[in-house]
């Protein structure tokens, strides 16, 4: 679900709205909604890490789980930071605050696409 959702919002919805609504209304939309997909992912974090200490093996995807938390948080937390230097005019630490969330995000998805294989890998050697 963590890739769809990445790849959903960050390859469509994004792209979308930068390219058919205003600045001004791409910057009230997407500033609505990036905070939330942080919490999203987060939570879809959350969930897996319960449910994986559940079954009393910490294993791999526990700590791509652990990690997609971690930066997800790491994420959401700097959202407001970013939008006040955007809103002030420091495009240099809107910049650099901006490229920090998209590497974690980019980071993110590249562990999941991996756990992803690593599990489905696993799964044919025990058939």
């Amino acid at each position: 679900m963590i890739v769809g959702i990445i790849v959903f919002q960050s390859a469509l919805i994004a792209p979308a709205i930068n390219e058919l609504v205003s600045v001004n209304e791409a910057s009230v939309f997407l500033r609505y909604i990036w905070p939330k997909f942080f919490v999203i992912i987060g939570t879809l974090a959350f969930i897996s890490i319960v449910g994986l200490f559940q079954q009393r093996e910490v294993r791999l995807p526990t700590y791509v789980a652990a990690i997609t938390l971690a930066f997800m948080v790491g994420c959401f937390l700097l959202t407001p930071v970013i939008n006040n230097a955007k809103d002030a005019g420091n495009e240099g630490l809107w910049s650099a605050l901006h490229v920090a969330t998209v590497l974690m995000t980019l980071v993110v998805l590249i562990l999941n696409v991996w756990n992803l294989a690593h599990l489905s890998r696993k799964s044919k050697l025990e058939d």
